[in-house]
């Protein structure tokens, strides 16, 4: 978890791992701040073993502290939520819930306004987005997203996509040169994937990628998410951001009342897209 480094406790007096009692209290604090914790998050920030983190967490779980699941833990109370510490494939992400993805990258795409600059951020939605903007030629588009550049550089729209690192299997760029490019600019709107969404935020699987789904969210003066219903009361092992940070969320179908009630609290609005018609 990338904002948990300042909270590391300190080794113990022999130079080696924290202290029990120390590890604990922070993985409690890590807890009540997010709703959950990866294991390899956990290690990596405390300097210890994955095995170790797993006792601890067994003992907070003795104490009531803590509910464990594959790859990590949940909060008391947040049982009802499924916790994602492993991103499944690209492709495999596409397939899944296709129609859905379909269908709100179909109502996102008639947001952006003539000489707009818009922001795509990478996943599978997104792409779908671009997908779907290719007819038009007025647009100035960002993206980090190289598939989605691609499918982009054959409309008419002027195409930029920020320097930086490749990320495998993602083909998304991300980085510090990216990230300092972005913040040059200013963007009318931006279309932002997210892995999950619950009452206390949204998520993604990539510290990497999260970064610049954050940098496209400040230069932005809306900012759009886009998630399928798949991915309500989910966790992932990267907070993006809270709630009030969207401007509008597009989904596939209305999101449980704790978060729809969540939403509206934070100013978010929420739009539902209707199925896509069969082409005739």
């Amino acid at each position: 978890m990338a904002d948990t480094a300042s909270r590391k406790p300190a080794p113990d007096a022999a130079g080696g791992r924290p202290p029990a009692g120390l590890r604990l209290e922070t993985v409690r604090r890590m807890l009540a701040e997010h709703g959950f914790v990866s294991v390899t998050a956990i290690a990596k920030d405390l300097g210890v073993s994955d095995m170790t983190v797993r006792r601890d967490l067994a003992r907070l779980e003795e104490m009531d502290l803590a509910v464990r699941t594959h790859g990590g833990a949940l909060a008391p109370g947040k049982q009802g939520m499924s916790f994602d510490a492993d991103e499944p494939a690209f492709d495999a992400r596409a397939r899944k819930g296709a129609a859905a993805k379909g269908a709100i990258a179909a109502e996102a795409a008639a947001l952006p306004r003539p000489f707009q600059t818009v922001g795509i951020d990478a996943g599978t939605t997104t792409l779908e987005l671009a997908r779907r903007l290719t007819g038009g030629s007025d647009l100035k588009i960002f993206t980090n997203n190289l598939r989605a550049a691609m499918v982009l550089s054959e409309s008419l729209h002027q195409v930029y996509v920020p320097g930086g690192q490749i990320r495998p299997g993602e083909y998304s760029v991300h980085g510090s040169i990216g990230i300092d490019q972005l913040r040059q600019f200013w963007l009318d709107i931006a279309f932002i994937g997210v892995s999950g969404l619950t009452e206390d935020g949204f998520y993604d699987y990539s510290l990497e990628e999260t970064e610049m789904k954050r940098v496209f969210m400040e230069r932005a003066s809306t900012v759009v998410i886009l998630c399928d219903s798949n991915k309500f009361e989910r966790l992932s092992l990267v907070r993006v951001s809270e709630l009030g940070a969207a401007t509008l969320l597009v989904t596939d179908a209305p999101p449980p009342p704790a978060i729809a009630a969540a939403l509206d609290g934070a100013g978010c609005r929420v739009v539902v897209a209707g199925p896509l018609q069969p082409d005739i």
